[in-house]
């Protein structure tokens, strides 16, 4: 049986969504983490206010990172592609005599 070759232009949304959305939380954790601990420090509503700010970093960094950077890739990828100009192939060129172009100074002075 024969193997079934992928091709290896794929579409941009056809990625590991699980392993990306992974990543990005928990960077994302880390980082609202490390800003509230530096600005507030512990304080009584610390799972509240991080819990805030791990959403908007969350959904900042996604949306940006796994849909707005792709898309405007695919986009441009499929508005730009390089087409072949579409310019006539020259005729063979025949060994026809040549046309005399040379004007004698007599007819050059008439006009």
């Amino acid at each position: 049986m024969a193997k079934t070759v992928k091709p290896l232009k794929r579409h941009p949304f056809e990625r590991p969504w699980k392993r990306d959305l992974l990543i990005t939380g928990l960077l994302s954790l880390v980082l609202a983490m490390s800003i509230l601990l530096y600005a507030f420090g512990l304080t009584d509503d610390f799972i509240l206010r991080l819990f805030n700010a791990f959403a908007v970093i969350f959904i900042l960094v996604a949306g940006t990172a796994l849909v707005l950077v792709p898309s405007v890739n695919w986009v441009f990828a499929r508005f730009s592609k390089n087409r072949p100009k579409t310019t006539r192939a020259a005729a063979p060129k025949r060994n026809a005599p040549k046309q005399n172009t040379f004007k004698s100074p007599s007819e050059s002075r008439g006009s």
